[in-house]
């Protein structure tokens, strides 16, 4: 990453853009958002273009002259993937073939993207699991994410001046405050938010259920990373590296709060894969970057923040 070119985050509004952005600015980097929400911060380094990144004419004008562009943006959540798979691959997959296209044209030397280490390896007899295991994405979400990475590595090296360098990052499952609960999304922070409103958790199954829940900071250093880093042509698993059961977590909830919370389990769902956790060894090894942010510590905080923000 060169500290010269502004850098443009897609996605910039989103729960993981806007960590990255405050990284980013932060580190004292010129930095560009390009997003349908609204810029999330006043900051003289900070320029937001209002829009989808699907559209060409916006794309082409907001990576003028950027040296790195991160890819967090989506225009569907997997379960709505799922529902139309068609406008999700004419959506995200092509869009994401429009960006490595107008990241040629206009010279971009480092493309970030960040996939889905959720849903891209489906199930899986090896945990924790590492990058070179077969993917088997079960759902239209995992499938897109995956359709993504492969262009990203038939682009990588392509350009005719300044070679265009590329890396695919495996995100966890990330929490932490101002994620949005009200998009299925977000298993972690959701139980958070409804723990403290004193609502009843619901488990599909018996809360055996074990995933890897990574804070939004450890996610948003893992990207900077990432930009900085001379690895491409390949992806990198992004999460705390250890798997934690539904059941524990509401453990940890409860033991933040000092008081046990309402829960309601229901029938076990077949698209729920029993283990899903990620090996960060080469996470480690190839970007020099480990989570930092305890999960027990990382619920307090969403806690104290859902305390603060609930009325």
């Amino acid at each position: 990453m060169t500290a010269k070119s502004p850098i443009l985050v897609i996605g910039g509004s989103g729960f993981i853009g806007r960590y990255l952005v405050e990284a980013l600015l932060t580190a004292g980097h010129e930095v560009r958002t390009l997003d349908l929400g609204p810029g999330r911060v006043s900051h003289p380094d900070l320029t937001h273009w209002s829009g989808s990144f699907l559209q060409q004419e916006l794309l082409h004008e907001a990576m003028t002259g950027v040296g790195t562009v991160y890819h967090l943006a989506a225009t569907a959540m997997p379960r709505e993937a799922n529902m139309n798979p068609p406008r999700d691959c004419a959506e995200n997959v092509v869009g994401t073939l429009g960006i490595l296209e107008m990241a040629l044209t206009r010279g971009v030397g480092r493309l970030v993207f960040t996939s889905s280490g959720g849903t891209v390896y489906g199930p899986t007899e090896v945990v924790p699991i590492p990058e070179d295991h077969a993917t088997f994405p079960i759902n239209a979400y995992g499938v897109s994410k995956l359709a993504c990475e492969k262009y990203l590595r038939l682009y990588d090296g392509r350009g005719d001046g300044v070679p265009l360098s590329t890396l695919s990052l495996r995100i966890a499952n990330p929490y932490g405050p101002y994620q949005n609960t009200r998009k299925a999304q977000g298993a972690l922070t959701t139980f958070a938010a409804m723990a403290v409103r004193g609502e009843t958790i619901q488990i599909w199954g018996d809360g055996s259920v074990e995933r890897d829940f990574i804070h939004v900071r450890d996610v948003a250093r893992a990207i900077v990373t990432a930009g900085d880093s001379a690895v491409s042509g390949t992806e990198i698993n992004i999460g705390s590296g250890q798997g934690t059961s539904l059941n524990r977590l509401l453990e940890l909830i409860e033991a933040s709060l000092g008081h046990a919370v309402s829960r309601d389990y229901l029938p076990g769902r077949s698209i729920d894969v029993p283990r899903n956790y990620l090996d960060i060894t080469r996470a480690r090894t190839e970007l020099g970057w480990s989570p930092e942010v305890d999960l027990a510590a990382g619920i307090s905080e969403l806690l104290t923040h859902f305390r603060e923000t609930i009325g």
